[in-house]
């Protein structure tokens, strides 16, 4: 018997410690060039349907 596959799709939301994100991984590293939030972004692989903005919210406080 096969196993059905259980994988939901995700995106990978590129965040700093503000707050801020984006989806555009060449941006992420473009704004870190030019140090435009202080630090360097963080990687989340989220799910399609996942709120973002709590999501990011919540990896900044652990």
């Amino acid at each position: 018997m096969d196993s059905l596959n259980t994988q939901q799709p995700t995106q990978t939301i590129y965040y700093w410690l503000d707050g801020y994100w984006i989806t555009d991984k060449e941006e992420a590293e473009l704004m870190d060039s030019i140090n435009a939030f202080g630090s360097l972004h963080q990687v989340a692989e989220l799910p399609l349907n996942a709120d973002i903005d709590r999501e990011i919210q919540h990896l900044l406080k652990v």
